[in-house]
């Protein structure tokens, strides 16, 4: 369960981050993660709520923005959402295409007090 790691690697940054602007608790933490990360939220929910347990993050809210995979095709410049796997231009059918979103994974913003 990479949810775990991912957790913890959380953890390290609100911490550090809150050390730096005097957050005395963390109330929400808000995410953005790429389709193609393939995380669980309720599991990332749970391995944050058992490793934040007697940190300044205990009990705080996530709030997850999920991001859909989107490409860019390199013959005719389409921009396209990719469904089902799919890496094919929608518009001009090649595969000469460029993920151009849904590989993020990273905190969006802290709030605390």
């Amino acid at each position: 369960m990479h949810e775990m790691s991912i957790a913890e690697g959380m953890i390290d940054i609100i911490n550090e981050t809150a050390r730096k602007h005097g957050l005395s608790r963390v109330e929400k933490v808000r995410l953005r993660i790429g389709a193609m990360r393939q995380i669980v939220p309720d599991a990332l929910r749970f391995a944050f709520e058992v490793l934040g347990k007697e940190t300044i993050a205990h009990g705080a809210e996530i709030v997850i923005t999920d991001v859909p995979v989107k490409a860019s095709c390199g013959d005719c410049g389409c921009e396209f959402r990719v469904e089902d796997r799919c890496f094919i231009c929608a518009s001009c059918g090649s595969g000469s295409v460029v993920v151009t979103a849904g590989k993020e994974l990273y905190i969006d913003s802290i709030e605390g007090e």
